[in-house]
């Protein structure tokens, strides 16, 4: 889109909201080069802290497309090569707890530190966890990416929070299944109806599931049923503040020794331990909740069973690297950063608004 006669850009973004799937488009066509890093940046800065590589802003031009299936977003864009970079100081403050799976379809990505076969090319899948940091440079590149809530994909997954920057070959064939899988609803999206994409969650969740699953070493796969653990988790998540979610009262409800349940949860440093941190996460996403703003840290933790004003701090900032104070005062700052209106909201803001 041209710029308007006084000099300021027009933000080159089309939005659909008739009856089927949400679209956001994003094109950079018609700006200066400048005036496209610096749309980039600030779109994607909700996101990721990101710079050029290779000094490329002369000729920088990028395009982004996403579809909003209601609880997952898929989005495809291309760009030149740049570096991502997600600190803990910017995962407080936007509190994101997603996991993206992002399947390359041009060049290469990876952690800025790894070696060459770390980094996912052209039809490799890459795994992106947004609730831990991450250090990762691309070429010039073009991908598909899948983005997803934790609760809804970690039930299904043997490991969930051991795949931040996993590579996923694309010879794989559940990988390759994935791949196909998304390009087909990427090119589907724009017929689709709003029931089509309901319908369509649960099946894209189970499959990158599977395909995440299948780059899981064996000796890990070996120890974990996942079956009856990913039931057990959903029982945890739907009782995760009661105070009678004790191991006695799981082993009982699902039919079996306490020695197994302990058994199942060794992959996961233990079921009290799984307990806590999903716990603790609740806390979190809480604290940077603004329609909690009126409650006290205290009561925020109360209600998960943490009755101790100092084991609850130290756990949190275990888990977290911040005290829970300092994760509210950060959640605020990150806010008042990255409120969008109507149709200046952007893909990236409804990546921010998953839950």
């Amino acid at each position: 889109m041209a710029a308007a006669d006084s000099g300021q850009s027009v933000v080159p973004q089309r939005q659909f909201v008739d009856a089927g799937v949400r679209r956001c488009v994003l094109d950079t066509v018609g700006l200066a080069p400048r005036q496209a890093v610096a749309l980039w940046q600030e779109n994607i800065g909700l996101l990721y802290d990101v710079r050029l590589r290779n000094a490329g802003d002369d000729r920088f031009h990028f395009h982004a497309d996403a579809f909003h299936f209601g609880e997952i977003v898929l989005t495809s864009y291309g760009c030149i090569a740049q570096s991502f970079d997600r600190s803990r100081a910017r995962i407080s403050r936007d509190g994101l707890d997603h996991i993206t799976v992002q399947v390359c379809l041009r060049g290469s990505h990876g952690r800025r530190d790894g070696a060459s076969d770390e980094k996912a090319s052209s039809g490799d899948l890459i795994v992106a966890d947004l609730a831990q940091a991450q250090s990762t440079g691309t070429s010039d590149f073009d991908s598909l990416n899948l983005t997803m809530p934790r609760r809804l994909l970690a039930p299904f997954l043997k490991a969930p929070d051991e795949h931040n920057m996993r590579v996923i070959s694309g010879n794989a064939p559940l990988a390759a299944l994935l791949r196909g899988h998304l390009v087909g609803l990427y090119g589907a999206a724009p017929a689709m109806s709003r029931q089509d994409a309901e319908a369509v969650i649960g099946p894209t969740l189970e499959l990158a599931a599977a395909a995440v699953n299948s780059a899981v070493a064996e000796e890990n796969a070996a120890s974990v049923h996942l079956a009856l653990t990913s039931e057990i988790r959903r029982h945890i998540d739907a009782h995760i503040r009661s105070r009678h979610l004790t191991a006695e009262a799981i082993a009982a409800m699902f039919g079996m020794s306490m020695r197994k349940l302990y058994y199942l949860f060794e992959p996961h440093g233990g079921l009290s331990r799984y307990i806590q941190e999903e716990r603790l996460r609740r806390c979190r996403a809480e604290l940077a909740d603004p329609g909690r703003r009126h409650e006290s840290i205290a009561e925020i933790a109360g209600r998960y069973g943490f009755g101790h004003r100092k084991s609850f701090v130290r756990a949190f900032r275990r888990s977290f690297d911040m005290t829970p104070r300092e994760m509210r005062a950060h959640a605020a700052h990150g806010r008042s950063q990255s409120l969008g209106h109507g149709e200046n909201r952007t893909m990236w803001h409804w990546i921010r608004e998953l839950r």
